[in-house]
């Protein structure tokens, strides 16, 4: 008898449930049921890019330098260089880069061969 008690007892809490409330009645967000990516898409104004592409853009003629050879770096605030070669010192210089959506700033240096000119360091804002 003993028993058949503790037997009835254990089917009665088996059947009432886990309790919980009344949280499972919340409305959920609707789980994929594929994986393939075709199936499961994303809202059209999602961004999946890491870099930017900007147009840097510099006139060397506007700086006066002396000396026949100008060079331009142009980097992040991080270091990384994104440019570093000679340009033509009479010519507008411009060419793409590709900049991490997080930097906001590209720094340069324009200097030129000749002792007597002094580098001259700018940022450009994008």
């Amino acid at each position: 008898m003993k028993y058949s008690f503790h037997f009835l007892a254990l089917l009665f809490l088996a059947g009432c449930g886990g309790g919980g409330g009344d949280s499972a009645s919340g409305s959920q967000p609707e789980q994929p049921t594929t994986t393939l990516l075709g199936e499961n898409t994303v809202p059209a104004d999602a961004r999946f890019q890491q870099f930017e592409n900007y147009l840097f853009e510099i006139n060397p003629s506007d700086y006066n330098f002396a000396g026949n050879r100008l060079y331009l770096k142009v980097y992040l605030s991080s270091g990384n260089v994104l440019f570093l070669g000679e340009i033509d010192k009479q010519s507008f210089f411009a060419f793409p880069i590709s900049v991490p959506l997080k930097n906001k700033v590209v720094k340069f240096d324009l200097f030129s061969d000749f002792i007597g000119d002094e580098a001259v360091k700018g940022e450009v804002m994008l």
